[in-house]
């Protein structure tokens, strides 16, 4: 049985409602997650009216489903008041509700070091007498805070390997916290394969990490390659170093079945190719992989 590829609006970010419909028409994706922005289409000023005719045009055009929000929601950010950075999170979950979405993807984003390598580790610029632990605790708090209006609604937050928290190893500080603060709570992980092994975590080490947050339906995985660590310039699967196979015999082992999510970033990189030519060259590598490694 091979993997289901499903996708992220981020790669083709400007395109209407009916460009998006036929390319996943075209590629056979049946299920996405759309990127939250004010230069979206999908924006944290979307109507319901509007979420709720975006989301029936691409069911009827190409019989897609959404199934994650991916905000920007920035829940370590000590810039950000925490009032805020919960009034944004709650107000995404709506967002998923209306569009039959079952996650919401928030960043972790506590502020970094003006300058960094992208194959190491961030270093972070915090406030003074805060650590790693209190920032990651910090960011617990704000997804804690939103937990009863996600539960009423029946949608997860979700943790995305990014930027700050970078690693599974950090990842999975902010659900320490989590599950101090709510035990038994749903809130799950993303795993982007690339960002934890480009600044040196191994796969095998990120999976044991993040898996409670990931089988089971409690979270997602996204899928990307690039040419080597230090450049995160997206290229097609399977022509970067991105260890695909690895980490999907992992999930496999594992007992994750969910979507492996292109995460084709065009709108960050606007030179590399379109989303289409992505989504067929992700399936080619998706079918290639070797049967230890399908699901």
């Amino acid at each position: 049985m091979t993997w289901e590829l499903a996708a992220s609006t981020l790669g083709a970010p400007y395109d209407t409602m009916d460009e998006l419909a036929k390319t996943f028409k075209a590629t056979g994706v049946k299920r996405i997650e759309v990127a939250v922005g004010d230069e979206m289409k999908f924006t944290m000023a979307s109507t319901d009216d509007e979420l709720k005719a975006m989301r029936d045009e691409l069911a009827e055009k190409a019989g897609v489903s959404i199934f994650g929000v991916d905000s920007r929601v920035q829940v370590c950010n000590t810039d950000r008041e925490d009032d805020e950075l919960v009034e944004s999170l709650e107000h995404c979950l709506h967002m998923a509700s209306v569009l039959g979405a079952k996650y919401v993807r928030v960043f972790p984003t506590a502020p970094l070091e003006p300058s960094w390598d992208p194959d190491r580790l961030p270093g972070m610029v915090l406030p003074k007498g805060m650590n790693l632990a209190g920032v990651s605790k910090r960011g617990a708090e704000i997804i804690a805070r939103a937990l009863p209006t996600a539960d009423k609604l029946g949608v997860q937050p979700l943790i995305e390997t990014h930027d700050s928290h970078t690693n599974g190893e950090r990842n999975a500080i902010i659900h320490y916290y989590l599950d101090k603060i709510a035990p038994g709570n749903q809130a799950g992980s993303i795993w982007d394969i690339a960002h934890p092994w480009r600044v040196g975590e191994a796969p095998a080490t990120t999976f044991e990490y993040l898996k409670p947050y990931l089988v089971g339906g409690r979270g997602v995985v996204q899928i990307k390659d690039c040419a080597f660590p230090g450049d995160q310039t997206p290229v097609l699967q399977g022509t970067g170093r991105v260890p695909l196979a690895e980490c999907c015999k992992l999930l496999k082992d594992g007992g994750y079945t969910g979507p492996l999510s292109l995460e084709w970033e065009r709108r960050w990189y606007p030179q590399v190719e379109p989303l289409e030519e992505a989504l067929v060259a992700a399936r080619r590598a998706i079918e290639a992989l070797p049967a230890e490694s399908q699901l």
